[in-house]
């Protein structure tokens, strides 16, 4: 049963876009949407659409599981490292945790 702490996916979403320094209009015009539109998103006052999530976790370089509050755990997606890369780096983290 996933944890009963209060989940908040406007605040993820904002969390993450500044985390990662990406302005809300540069986040809007990658998205395609108005700024209106994402501060709407981040103050839940409007969902978007499953698509739309969608392209909000690969910018944001996270999971859709995350952003709905399926997961707890803050996932970062790299989708752009080599194979050597990916290796080198699951064998870093093999350290601070059990990776099955």
């Amino acid at each position: 049963m996933p944890n009963e702490a209060v989940y908040d996916f406007g605040l993820r979403i904002r969390q993450l876009r500044t985390e990662r320094k990406i302005t809300r209009a540069a986040l809007a015009k990658r998205l395609g949407v108005s700024t209106e539109t994402v501060y709407r998103y981040e103050n839940n006052i409007q969902t978007p659409s499953l698509d739309r999530a969608k392209q909000i976790a690969v910018i944001l370089h996270t999971s859709l599981d995350y952003l709905t509050g399926l997961e707890d755990a803050y996932t970062i997606k790299l989708p752009a490292l080599s194979n050597e890369q990916r290796e080198a780096l699951t064998e870093f983290l093999r350290v601070f945790v059990e990776i099955k």
